[in-house]
């Protein structure tokens, strides 16, 4: 290419006439362009927003389907409807007496042991047991037998002594009320009595109508001779006299009334006594009652005191080492009775923090401290009571077991009274797309 030797303007700059060679742009650059269009690009490159769309389109189908719940978590402690009962020493002393061992059957009101005591403790069970009967036969108003169950004498009942000694004085006095005692002797006397006052009294009545129609025909005689006085028949002397003999014979009438009045008061003072007798023996199977009542109370508590009872029915699981002798200490735990059919169910106090998202009826799981959730997986419940008073500790609430108490690694958890887990409860099971949302629409609001 030919070039004339002047002055050139190159990009508005003035430049000496010089030879130079202007470069084919595409020519130089063919090479690069060649190469670029020869090789194709990569599948990334060609089809990656294609890609990136459906994969941002796959998360978020996914996170529709996928849920992920709230959950609200709490300590729980397991417990019963049945629970073991405990059996409490009461009071300081030897266990001279151990009744049972360790998995032992027991019925409700069974020994389990004896404290020592000043009392012998065989003869105020003897004597218990008579109470018992006694008690018994009374409820069913059946008390001829009665005095067959207190022949013994009991003479080593220590601090029982003096109230088995009022008790002993009321049963004496109960006695004589029964058949053939001093109450139905005495009213079979005063029976006796009253008939023969009642007796006597009728034949003063006889008496008196005897006397009253002798007084009559004396008074008619009596009229003859005034007749006579008066026609100088008979002498004043002999008016007088028979006079005299009516006078006498209207006395005995005022006699006769004065016996019957006093024979009637003798029959009404010995029937006062027959009905004072009958309420006697009619408050006395009362009063004998109370006093059973008041001794089996006294007995009661001392065998609250020195006895140790199987409260329920069941088997004994002792709270440690017992040998006969053992010095107990009061409020120690001897053993448990486990009854074998308890009802399971769960307390949790649910903090108020995200109360407002617990409802009945609630998934909850429990993971108990002494099963290790990695090993023994958790128990599934169900919230069965929420209460809507809080406490100090927050709000009540219970847990069932539907499933009973086996785990999501199906192995048994063995109940124990007070074993402690830790509650989640699942409240929201919000899909994640959801939750993803909210949590947007919370930074936005923020």
């Amino acid at each position: 290419m030919k070039t004339d030797k002047h002055i050139l303007p190159v990009n508005g700059i003035a430049v000496k006439d010089e030879k130079f060679v202007l470069k084919n742009t595409f020519t130089d650059y063919s090479n690069e362009i060649e190469e670029i269009i020869s090789n194709k690009p990569p599948l990334i490159v060609r089809w990656g927003t294609l890609i990136f769309f459906f994969l941002v389109l796959i998360l978020g189908v996914m996170s529709w389907f996928i849920r992920y719940p709230d959950i609200v978590t709490s300590k729980a402690k397991l417990t019963s409807l049945n629970a073991p009962k405990p059996v409490i020493c009461r009071n300081d002393g030897s266990l001279i007496e151990l009744a049972v061992k360790e998995g032992d059957s027991i019925q409700v009101g069974g020994i389990i042991g004896i404290i020592e005591s000043t009392s012998n403790a065989q003869e105020v069970l003897a004597l218990s047991a008579s109470l018992d009967t006694l008690s018994a036969l009374f409820s069913k108003n059946n008390r001829t037998i009665s005095p067959n169950y207190m022949i013994r004498p009991y003479n080593s009942l220590g601090e029982l002594q003096q109230a088995y000694q009022a008790f002993s004085n009321a049963f004496n006095e109960f006695k004589k009320y029964l058949p053939g005692g001093f109450w139905e002797k005495k009213k079979l006397i005063l029976g006796s009595d009253l008939s023969d006052i009642k007796r006597l009294n009728y034949h003063l009545y006889q008496r008196k109508a005897f006397t009253l129609q002798d007084l009559g025909l004396s008074e008619k005689t009596f009229q003859m001779n005034e007749i006579l006085k008066k026609d100088n028949v008979i002498s004043d002397l002999e008016y007088r006299n028979e006079k005299s003999k009516l006078t006498a014979k209207q006395m005995s009438i005022p006699q006769i009334n004065e016996a019957i009045i006093i024979n009637e008061t003798r029959i009404n003072e010995k029937r006062q006594e027959i009905i004072e007798l009958e309420n006697a023996a009619a408050e006395q199977p009362l009063a004998f009652q109370q006093a059973l009542n008041t001794f089996r109370s006294a007995i009661d508590q001392w065998k609250q005191n020195y006895v140790l009872v199987a409260p329920v029915s069941g088997r004994v699981n002792l709270a440690g080492f017992l040998q006969k002798n053992q010095q107990l200490k009061a409020g120690q735990t001897v053993c448990f009775i486990s009854q074998g059919n308890s009802e399971y169910f769960a307390e949790i106090f649910i903090p108020q923090e995200n109360f407002g998202k617990v409802k009945k009826g609630e998934k909850v799981l429990l993971k108990f401290f002494s099963y290790p959730s990695h090993e023994f997986g958790s128990v599934t419940g169900e919230l069965d009571f929420v209460s809507a008073v809080p406490t100090d500790t927050g709000y009540l609430a219970r847990i069932i077991f539907p499933y009973g108490l086996k785990t999501n690694y199906n192995k048994e958890i063995q109940y124990k009274e007070g074993l402690t887990a830790k509650a989640e409860i699942v409240t929201n099971n919000m899909r994640l797309l959801e939750r993803l949302y909210y949590n947007f629409k919370k930074q936005v609001d923020q």
